[in-house]
């Protein structure tokens, strides 16, 4: 059950797709540290960043409206024809993958690498941005919520490392795919 709730998340195993990785999880770090770094000023408190009209209300308002862009996408995906969107893709001369657990007939399991395909990737990328969007969406309603919670610093601040780190997830993250459709799916 676990696993199929959790499978949109499957985007960040793709191995072997060069800069990957610096999309996924180093630039929103860095973009989160550099935005945490800000409300470091003396003029400034962290707890401003959930208050009505902060921060990551108005990141929370923007989001709101992404999953339908990114069902809809989905679905324009999984249904597209077009010569080449079912050919693997190629990185620097290799083939990303992705590790899938299967069972022989005798039982037995075993993990192989499925290489991806264009449409296959492009599905995966939009299932994560949707699932990405729901978390940081219900996150906010239920810490905002939840004043015990919000009245904790140590708290608020690693929710508001987690909001921004989602968000500039999210946002990187789409553009990374804005580019593969716009640019990369044509070569």
């Amino acid at each position: 059950m676990f696993y199929q709730l959790l499978r949109p998340f499957c985007y960040l195993t793709i191995e072997g797709m060069n800069g990957k990785r610096f999309y996924d999880i180093i630039l929103p770090i860095i973009l989160m540290v550099l935005t945490i770094l800000i409300t470091l000023h003396p003029n400034y408190n962290i707890k401003m960043l959930f208050e009505e009209k902060g921060f990551i209300e108005k990141i929370v308002a923007f989001i709101i409206g992404l999953p339908g862009f990114f069902i809809a996408a989905l679905a324009a995906i999984a249904t597209f024809n077009r010569d080449g969107i079912d050919e693997p893709i190629n990185s620097n001369g290799e083939s990303p993958y992705i590790s899938v657990k299967a069972v022989r007939d005798n039982g037995n399991e075993y993990t192989s690498k499925e290489i991806i395909t264009r449409r296959v990737f492009l599905c995966m990328l939009f299932s994560f941005l949707t699932a990405q969007s729901f978390i940081l969406i219900i996150g906010y309603n239920i810490f905002n919520s939840a004043e015990y919670l919000n009245s904790n610093l140590i708290i608020t601040i690693s929710m508001a490392c987690t909001f921004i780190f989602i968000f500039y997830q999210i946002i990187v993250t789409t553009f990374f795919g804005l580019y593969y459709l716009g640019d990369r799916i044509h070569h």
